[in-house]
């Protein structure tokens, strides 16, 4: 595995973001008189798009009506609060930064959130210098797992499949690496086991996200070489990026 790029899918990945996005989607039931869904229901059910986590928690039998009024409360509450209340997850900062030094800036967010969405978190958390390219469904014309949507990003990293790399949370991204011929790293987590992406197709999994670059060294031949300083390890200053 010699990766030239790398993609990574944004919530649960990169951004610590179920607990707000649990917060707004029951601030919307709730005001349409369903009850909240627990925050594990929603770290299940993340990363198929809103409309879906929508339709999941009011029933397959709302009406369009029902879905389009808790779906806007939904993402006026999200948009307003997100920022602040979605955190990078642990070593987030310093992956990204390592992966953009050894990749010669092909780095790539691809996610079933709206892309001016993850380029207005990327900004707020001084990320944005180390992600180029940053594709969702308003990008894109489609989502996750449709293989065209990682397509996308690879004709924007000018990549071929092979030579690039996905990093993902959910059997959702492991399909979508798979329909795009990507392989895929899985982030065992909140969302799903260890054991759940393996049964998926993961190439390889991982626990925490800063388990990523100690990986790349160790399988990627040409991302560590004898007479180089630059490994992994150093502190992420995001007041140091102009």
């Amino acid at each position: 595995m010699r990766p030239q790029a790398v993609i990574f899918d944004m919530d649960g990945t990169l951004a610590d973001s179920f607990a707000s996005i649990a917060q707004s989607l029951n601030h919307a039931l709730v005001a349409k008189g369903f009850p909240p869904k627990d925050l594990q229901w929603v770290k299940y059910n993340v990363g198929f798009g809103a409309r879906q986590l929508v339709q999941a928690a009011v029933g397959s039998e709302a009406s369009e009506e029902l879905l389009r009024e808790v779906g806007q409360l939904f993402g006026e509450h999200y948009q307003a609060t997100y920022l602040e209340a979605t955190p990078p997850l642990p070593g987030a900062g310093e992956v990204l930064a390592f992966v953009w030094a050894k990749t010669g800036g092909k780095v790539a967010v691809a996610s079933n959130k709206y892309a001016t969405l993850s380029r207005r978190w990327l900004a707020h958390w001084h990320l944005d210098r180390w992600v180029p390219v940053v594709v969702g469904p308003d990008t894109a014309g489609t989502r996750k797992p449709d293989g065209a949507f990682l397509a996308k990003a690879l004709t924007q990293l000018q990549v071929a499949p092979e030579d690039a790399l996905y990093v993902g949370d959910m059997e959702v991204d492991v399909e979508a690496g798979r329909a795009a011929e990507v392989p895929v790293v899985g982030l065992a987590g909140p969302s799903r086991s260890a054991n759940e992406l393996w049964a998926a197709g993961a190439f390889f999994v991982i626990s925490d996200l800063r388990e990523l670059p100690p990986l790349l060294q160790r399988e990627g031949w040409g991302w560590e070489d004898a007479d180089s300083q630059e490994t992994f390890g150093g502190e992420y200053d995001p007041e140091a990026i102009g």
